[in-house]
């Protein structure tokens, strides 16, 4: 009882929060969240709001592509000892590297440092150097790591370019489902002076290239070439929160003045040489000055290549200060697909195909779920569907709501419909999805096929496994809902991988399957990177949807012949399930005897087969 009654969660933040991990104190203390939140609500919340602006660089992690980085270990002299196949692309293989040797000079007194290095074809690269030590934090190849390792002296040179990977720049173009036509124009776009050069280069007419744009343009959901190539940039250089302020960068990467990296960050932000002017105040005349300083500082000569540069650069800048960089996860089977909304919003969503099985909307879990286990996806492509998973709003690359969360939930789904091209779907949600779910199926019932909610949220004060970790913390929501932002933010910066891997690790640790699931090899890692991503940008889909639950939720109406199924895990049941969820059209209650809150990885096979049997009760249209 000690545990539970007598320790002070917001003292352990406090404690915790000098040393960077302030999440590791809910993960020691957790029974004492629900006692702190009822004894010491102000305490509790003062803490998380220190907690929840603690430096990113303490433990946030950032995700980039690992294609994208060129990489080399040098001793302090600028000898290099070991260098990967893009670096030897991009600088070649002699043993010392001058344009490195000033950075190098910097690091040696200063720690880690960023700049702008010519590569052998005359391009400024974004670049950052930095000591054994600083290193140990990035994600550099095993052999690196070593030779770093075996001599702590050396340095890690670094060079990050995505704009140079044209399987970054298709998978980008991919997502926003354009036309191979208005592919390899956006292509183009990325380093071509102009639309008519990228019009030449792709070997078309000028007028249909810009059609073409136009076209490109509105299915990424912007108005100019420029801000098209801006989005492209955004979602190669990988997943990391979005930078408000450009302007740091421009003076430690390009050596800017203050003046000029104003101007820098605006010019990247999309605005032209006269909105920049009249957003800071001066005249066309001194931008357009202060932008040839830039072009002479940085090597290139014209507004796009700056756009580049200071997106890389930005990059390579939050992957120095961030607590850990770690790679994006390759070879995931779904298709990354960003739908543009008519108010500019962006709904992300990935698709696994194939594009003739019929579709199902499977949704993420609290935190985790953007990508599905290849199990369960190969159980429900032999079953003939195509899972397709939607992130929410504020989740991973889904833009957050500006208005009700429900609301902008629920239409999101019929923009992601329309632009795939299915009239219907069927509906598999978990857990805290249920609420977005049924919204869907309430207000856009001639859509929905089926429905099946799994170990849905449930209304009110009902917890599942409250003596967990997951439990604890739902608990100290429903008693304090205005900490729930907080408390997301502060959990946000924590996306250290050892620090989730603990938090995953404890969360499922009361349900056998799932303890055997994290058991694994690889899925403990998978699930980690997988929270990573979903984070990276924002918190604001965590606390809205938690925010819905801690302030009171009720299932809403949903009429149509499309029936329910709702599965529950037995180790995690509630009562009354049916007195819940029965006033759904149809709806038939179903449990499975061991699995927990993996059952997707667990019970695959299973959990397909009930999904499939329901599928097969959808009234004929």
């Amino acid at each position: 009882m000690l545990n539970r009654v007598e320790v002070s969660l917001a003292e352990e933040l406090r404690a915790r929060l000098n040393e960077g991990r302030p999440s590791q104190a809910v993960l020691d203390s957790f029974h004492a969240i629900e006692a702190s939140a009822l004894r010491e609500p102000e305490a509790l919340a003062a803490a998380l709001e220190d907690a929840a602006r603690l430096d990113l660089s303490q433990a946030l992690s950032t995700l980039i592509p690992a294609r994208a980085l060129g990489v080399a270990v040098s001793g302090p002299d600028g000898r290099v000892h070991w260098r990967n196949a893009a670096f030897r692309a991009w600088f070649g293989d002699g043993d010392d590297i001058p344009a490195f040797n000033r950075l190098l000079r910097l690091a040696t007194r200063g720690g880690p440092v960023s700049g702008l290095v010519e590569a052998l074809d005359g391009a400024a690269l974004a670049t950052s150097v930095g000591g054994a030590l600083s290193a140990a934090r990035w994600p550099l190849p095993a052999e690196a790591l070593a030779l770093l390792t075996a001599a702590p002296a050396r340095f890690a040179l670094v060079a990050f370019a995505p704009s140079r990977i044209s399987d970054l720049a298709a998978r980008a173009t991919q997502a926003f489902g354009l036309t191979p036509l208005e592919s390899r124009l956006a292509e183009a776009l990325l380093d071509a002076p102009s639309i008519e050069v990228a019009a030449d280069r792709a070997g078309v007419g000028r007028e249909t290239a810009r059609d073409a744009i136009r076209s490109a343009q509105r299915k990424a959901g912007v108005r100019r070439s420029s801000d098209l190539v801006r989005r492209m940039l955004d979602m190669m250089c990988g997943d990391q929160p979005e930078v408000t302020d450009l302007s740091a960068v421009f003076v430690s990467a390009f050596g800017a003045t203050p003046g000029e990296a104003r101007t820098g960050a605006a010019l990247a932000r999309g605005l032209t040489a006269r909105e920049v002017a009249a957003e800071l105040g001066v005249t066309e005349h001194t931008i357009r000055g202060q932008l040839k300083a830039l072009y002479a500082k940085s090597g290139v000569g014209k507004a796009r290549d700056l756009m580049r540069l200071a997106a890389e650069a930005s990059t390579l800048d939050a992957m120095t200060r961030a607590g850990e960089t770690a790679t994006q996860l390759e070879g995931v089977a779904g298709r990354l697909r960003i739908i543009a909304r008519p108010d500019g919003r962006r709904v992300a969503a990935w698709d696994y195909g194939p594009m003739s099985g019929t579709p199902v909307l499977v949704g993420h879990g609290t935190i985790t779920g953007r990508t599905l286990p290849s199990a369960f996806v190969t159980a429900l492509h032999q079953r003939g569907f195509r899972p397709i998973v939607p992130q929410r709003p504020g989740f991973g690359l889904t833009d957050p709501a500006a208005g009700d969360y429900l609301e902008t939930a629920a239409d999101d789904l019929p923009t992601l419909l329309d632009a795939l091209r299915i009239k219907a779907v069927h509906i598999l949600a978990r857990d805290d999805g249920a609420a977005s779910a049924l919204r869907f199926a309430s207000r856009h019932g001639d859509r929905v096929l089926t429905g099946m909610l799994a170990n849905p949220r449930w209304p009110g004060d009902g917890v599942r496994s409250p003596d967990s970790l997951m439990g604890s913390i739902t608990k100290a929501f429903l008693i304090r809902p205005e900490i729930v932002s907080v408390f997301g933010e502060m959990l946000r910066r924590q996306t250290r991988s050892d620090l989730l891997a603990d938090m995953i690790s404890r969360s499922a640790s009361h349900v056998a399957a799932d303890r055997e699931v994290l058991a694994r090899p690889g899925v403990l890692a998978s699930m980690v990177r997988d929270v990573q991503a979903m984070a990276a940008r924002s918190s604001r889909g965590f606390a809205a949807e938690q925010s819905l639950y801690a302030r009171g939720w009720t299932p809403p109406r949903v009429d149509g012949a499309a029936p329910w199924l709702v599965m529950e895990c037995r180790p995690l049941t509630l009562p009354g399930v049916e007195a819940v969820f029965g006033m759904l059209p149809g709806v038939r209650f179903t449990d499975l005897a061991e699995a927990g809150l993996l059952f997707y990885h667990s019970h695959p096979v299973e959990v397909a087969e009930l999904f499939a049997g329901h599928a097969g009760r959808a009234p004929a249209r």
